[in-house]
């Protein structure tokens, strides 16, 4: 996508061993995701917030700051500061999942000619991350999720600790997943507004002007989605979801995680047999009976949990936007819009 001008113990159900002797062949990258209680604050550790770089202004001559953003969320969040002021190019297309995307000459090539690249900042990007270093060279990276207190994942896999943080064991990677949390791409916009005005001075004031409207449709959106969480009761408000990606959306609104499906901060892991029958029983023990599968990713793990969950009359699965923004016209196809359309989406699940 280019913005502006072109340039450059039990036995295991049948039907749930059966789906797991197809996904033997990758190796297993697990971290459990620290769930979310509703009424404490996690316990405080050693931060690892991300610094924005010092920039000094970029000669432009009669061309617009050429900026590459890797994911389609990022690069709808530097649109929306940059405006007309900037030439985006964005890596990723809607629907691309940001964990296995693999960039292709055409893409690298016009990578190197920008003024600045923005990125998730905690390895989001698996894919890319190697193919920007090599290429870069002198060229700014920088993290739109700077200055944002990150959450972790847990290094003990396969134990779902519902509702509490508990005591840290050996702290697992940082969980990328910011966004999911309005309040923190207010913080990306003020990061964008801060790289674009170093670099290009005299559009410093564009920059400001945008970033302020900007924000003000964010808080609109953060006040809906609060507003929409309270119709859903407090004891009901316990997420199973696809992978790890939601712990920013549930301590801030106020949601616990019971499970994952994958139990890992990245979608190229794979679940084992016992990781899915441990979440099939955490889910009846819990009267859990939706899941929430993601846009980015197929759902057939989790209509695999679905079937075996016998306990639950009707079991929902029901997609969410989470690494990347949906297609045009599909109510996803911006930040502002894919938030709306997720927590529409959680709120009927649940209520």
């Amino acid at each position: 996508m280019i913005y502006g001008k072109k340039r450059r113990g039990m036995a295991i159900p049948v039907l749930l061993l059966s789906t797991l002797f197809v996904l033997a062949s990758c190796g297993r990258e697990q971290a459990e995701i620290e769930t979310v209680q509703i009424q404490n604050e996690p316990r405080q550790v050693k931060s690892e917030v991300l610094n924005l770089p010092k920039l000094t202004s970029v000669q432009l001559d009669d061309h617009s700051l050429q900026v590459v953003a890797t994911t389609s969320i990022i690069g709808d969040v530097v649109a929306n500061v940059g405006g007309e002021n900037i030439e985006l190019l964005t890596l990723m297309k809607a629907g691309q999942d940001p964990h296995n995307f693999d960039p292709g000459t055409a893409e690298l090539t016009e990578v190197t000619e920008a003024d600045v690249i923005f990125v998730n900042g905690w390895d989001l990007e698996e894919g890319l991350a190697d193919d920007l270093a090599i290429i870069t060279d002198n060229i700014p990276i920088v993290a739109v999720g700077a200055n944002i207190e990150p959450l972790y994942f847990k290094n003990d896999v396969g134990k779902f600790d519902k509702g509490e943080y508990g005591e840290r064991h050996e702290r697992g990677p940082v969980d990328p997943h910011t966004w999911l949390a309005v309040p923190n791409v207010v913080q990306w916009v003020e990061n964008v507004e801060k790289i674009l005005s170093d670099l290009d001075v005299d559009s410093a004031e564009v920059f400001k002007r945008n970033a302020q409207a900007y924000v003000a449709e964010l808080e609109e959106v953060d006040s809906y989605v609060r507003e929409q969480v309270e119709r859903v009761p407090v004891n009901k408000r316990v997420l199973v979801t696809n992978h790890g990606a939601f712990s920013y959306l549930a301590q801030e609104y106020g949601f616990s995680i019971a499970g994952t499906v994958i139990p890992s901060s990245s979608t190229l892991a794979e679940p084992s047999a016992s990781d899915l029958f441990e979440l099939i029983k955490l889910m009846e023990a819990e009267s859990v009976c939706t899941i929430f599968s993601e846009n980015t990713n197929g759902d057939v793990l989790a209509q695999t949990v679905a079937a075996e969950l016998h306990a639950c009359e009707e079991v929902q699965v029901l997609p969410l936007y989470s690494g990347s923004l949906g297609p045009p016209g599909s109510g996803g196809d911006s930040y502002i819009g894919m938030m709306m359309a997720n927590v529409d989406t959680i709120v009927r699940g649940l209520e």
